[in-house]
C-alpha cells in the first residue's frame, strides 16, 4: 500500500510539474513589445482587420497599411470604420457599402448599407453587416446586396466559424447569439453571467472556443453549447479582440491603462495570462497577422490616429 501511495504521489507531482512547465514555456515564449509607431493623421477608426493573404491592414479611416513593411500604401475612396474581407473572392466591403477590389483597391460599387459591425463567412461566401435591428447580407461572389433583414438587436462584434455559423455579441445584454449564416435563423442565445457589456469577440476555430471581451474579464466560451470554460482578468473590455491560431494567443486591448493583455490557450480547457504589455495609448481594438504574429492596435493622440505594431 505504501508503494502504491508513493507512486500515486509521484505521478501527481509529475503531472503538476508538467502543467507548470507548460505554462512557464508559454510565458517565456511571449515577449511582445512595441516595434513601430505610425502616425496616420486625422482619421477615425473603429474595427481593424488584417488580410493575411494579400498582406494588408484595413480600418484606419481610408488608409491601407502593408503589414510586411508596416507602411501606408494606398487609400480606398469612401473607406473607413470597418471592413468585411473575402480573399477567396478578391473582394472587400466597407461597412458603409463601398465595394472594392482587394488587389487594386479600386472601388467597384456602392451598396445601400450603413452598418456598425461586419464580417465575412467563407462557407456561404457572404458578408454580413449590422447595426441596431438592421442587418445586411451581401453575396461576395458578385458583390450584390442579397437582402436586408434582422439577425438580432444591439449587436457588436462577431465571428464566423468557417462552417456556416455566426457568433455575435449582444452588447448590452452580455450575450452571444449563434446564427445560421444561410437561413439567418438565431439557433441559440447564451447569456454569459457576469459579463456586463459584451464587445469584442474572437475565436479558435479548431478547438471551438470563443474569446468574449467583457467588462473586466476575457471569458472563454464553448461555441457548441455556450458553456463558460474560463474567465481571465483584464483591465477593461475591448471593442475588438483578436486570436492567433498559430501561437494559440488571445489579445485584449485595455483602453483604461494603455496595456494589452495576452492569454495563452494551454489546452481547450486551460488558459493562462502570459503577458501584459504596456503601449503608448488607450487602444480599444486590435488585430493580429497570423503569418508574422504581429499585433496591431490604434489610439488617438492629440487628435491624430496612431497605429502601433507589437511583435514577439
Amino acid at each position: 500500500m505504501k508503494n502504491r501511495r508513493t507512486f500515486a504521489a509521484a505521478a501527481l507531482a509529475a503531472l503538476a510539474c508538467s502543467v507548470v512547465a507548460g505554462s512557464t514555456v508559454a510565458a517565456q515564449a511571449t515577449h511582445y513589445h512595441v516595434v513601430k509607431r505610425l502616425v496616420i493623421g486625422k482619421a477615425t477608426a473603429d474595427y481593424i482587420i488584417v488580410d493575411t493573404l494579400n498582406r494588408r491592414l484595413y480600418g484606419l479611416g481610408d488608409k491601407i497599411v502593408d503589414v510586411d513593411s508596416d507602411k501606408v500604401i494606398g487609400t480606398i475612396a469612401g473607406g473607413g470604420g470597418g471592413y468585411a474581407i473575402a480573399p477567396d473572392q478578391n473582394r472587400g466591403m466597407v461597412r458603409n457599402g463601398t465595394m472594392f477590389d482587394l488587389t487594386t483597391l479600386a472601388v467597384t460599387g456602392k451598396l445601400d448599407v450603413k452598418a456598425d459591425g461586419s464580417i465575412y463567412d467563407p462557407f456561404t461566401k457572404r458578408a454580413f453587416a449590422w447595426v441596431d435591428k438592421d442587418a445586411w447580407v451581401v453575396e461576395m461572389t458578385n458583390g450584390k446586396l442579397l437582402m436586408k433583414s434582422t439577425i438580432g438587436d444591439g449587436l457588436e462584434s462577431g465571428v464566423s466559424d468557417g462552417r456556416g455559423k455566426l457568433f455575435l455579441n449582444v452588447e448590452t445584454k452580455g450575450s452571444i447569439e449563434k446564427v445560421d449564416a444561410a437561413t439567418l435563423k438565431i439557433e441559440a442565445t447564451w447569456k454569459i453571467a457576469g459579463c456586463g457589456t459584451a464587445q469584442g469577440l474572437s475565436m479558435d476555430r479548431e478547438t471551438r472556443r470563443l474569446f468574449m471581451a467583457c467588462d473586466k474579464e476575457m471569458i472563454v466560451v464553448n461555441a457548441d453549447d455556450g458553456g463558460v470554460i474560463a474567465r481571465m482578468p483584464v483591465a477593461s473590455r475591448a471593442d475588438q479582440n483578436a486570436f492567433d491560431s498559430g501561437t494559440k494567443l488571445a489579445f485584449n486591448a485595455n483602453r483604461v491603462d494603455n496595456t494589452v493583455t495576452i492569454v495563452h490557450e494551454d489546452s481547450p480547457s486551460t488558459f493562462s495570462v502570459v503577458q501584459t504589455v504596456k503601449t503608448g495609448g488607450g487602444a480599444r481594438a486590435c488585430a493580429v497577422d497570423e503569418k508574422t504574429h504581429k499585433l496591431y492596435i490604434f489610439y488617438l493622440e492629440s487628435g491624430q490616429l496612431v497605429l502601433e505594431v507589437l511583435a514577439p
